[in-house]
């Protein structure tokens, strides 16, 4: 019953079942254990998943393999966060032998790259004896997610080396890489010998990241044309990314053809709308601008609030535009307040970027 409940998306009543379980050190216990944790991590639950893995340990069950995975996928959700669990569990993988299961190294290498410590995934996969398509995939990723496009892309030349054949995934890892660097004529060469060299079909995925390579490097007309002729309808991720290349390039007449799909496959995205209208603004074109502003009222969009946080001591602090809860709001307004003023003084605030950034919807 317990797994069928997390199987249906419903982690609570099974761990309101587990609860009721007697606590001994059995298969059938350590099952259900496992199956609440993978629930909520598959949920996008992490922290409750953490939670179920701390009382786990509590009641002196032992986790095993498949346990251990649902765990550091927790840990890699909240990233910096879980980093010191991670490192614990990669202590009692060592400890418990598994330490040459690839399924805990990939999982390893995932949560180490999401927690921000490249080196220490880089060390995990450089220890591995075997290396699958996943593994090489996945420090691919972690490379192309830092920002170190070159670096991935050596790393993909060593997966050919070592005669792993890649699948479509890894081509999503590379095709980013390429993008992280720049590289066009690379990533449109690995782009169009996907299927004939690598015997992977390219899906709305490689077409979205080829789409993203294209307009950051301002090869706008042939990003455009790439929608025209895939063979898949464009999602909102592809629109997005010509408006955000659009945003990078000035190119109002883009940035309106691609809110005009946005406004009809996510309607309630403001952010699309108000990356619009800054477009405008930034091209003196204030008439624009401001029909953008009003057509968003008119449709009852409201602007999301901004957030952001930061990490500090083990403990993660967020703030959200207009919240006054903080117990530090004062402190915290006064010294945003003080940069700001000095920013205008030292003239790195021009009074058009702050009407920009003042953009209210």
């Amino acid at each position: 019953m317990i797994a069928g409940y997390t199987k249906v998306g419903n982690p609570d009543t099974a761990r309101h079942l587990l609860n009721r379980m007697p606590q001994t050190q059995t298969d059938a216990v350590l099952i259900c254990w496992t199956a609440v944790i993978a629930g909520y991590a598959q949920m996008d639950r992490p922290d409750e998943a953490i939670a179920v893995f701390r009382t786990m340990q509590l009641e002196n069950v032992e986790p095993d393999e498949i346990a251990l995975l649902a765990v550091l996928s927790a840990c890699a959700q909240l990233g910096v966060i879980q980093i010191q669990l991670g490192e614990c569990i990669h202590g009692f993988i060592h400890k418990r032998g598994f330490s040459q299961m690839a399924r805990l190294k990939n999982a390893l290498i995932e949560m180490y790259a999401k927690s921000g410590n490249i080196c220490n995934a880089l060390q995990v996969f450089e220890n591995m004896n075997h290396k699958t398509v996943i593994t090489w995939t996945t420090i691919i990723s972690a490379l192309a997610f830092h920002g170190l496009g070159t670096q991935a892309l050596h790393m993909f030349s060593q997966m050919e080396t070592a005669a792993v054949k890649p699948n479509d995934i890894t081509f999503i890892a590379v095709l980013s890489a390429c993008t992280h660097v720049g590289l066009v004529d690379l990533g449109r060469s690995y782009f169009n010998t996907m299927r004939s060299r690598y015997g992977v079909q390219p899906k709305i995925q490689h077409y979205g990241c080829m789409i993203d390579l294209l307009g950051r490097a301002g090869c706008l007309g042939e990003a455009l044309e790439l929608v025209s002729r895939m063979p898949f309808k464009p999602n909102a991720a592809i629109w997005g990314s010509l408006l955000a290349a659009s945003n990078i390039h000035a190119d109002a007449d883009l940035g309106e053809l691609a809110l005009l799909h946005l406004i009809k496959l996510e309607p309630w995205n403001s952010g699309n709308y108000a990356l619009v209208s800054n477009i405008y603004a930034s091209a003196g074109r204030w008439d624009e601008s401001v029909m953008i502003r009003k057509m968003m009222k008119a449709k009852g969009v409201r602007k999301t609030r901004g957030w952001s946080s930061i990490h500090v001591s083990n403990r993660a602090h967020e703030f959200i535009a207009g919240d006054t809860s903080h117990p530090q709001f004062n402190r915290i307004h006064g010294i945003l307040f003080n940069m700001n003023e000095q920013m205008k003084i030292a003239h790195h605030l021009p009074n058009e970027i702050v009407e920009l950034l003042d953009f209210e919807g």
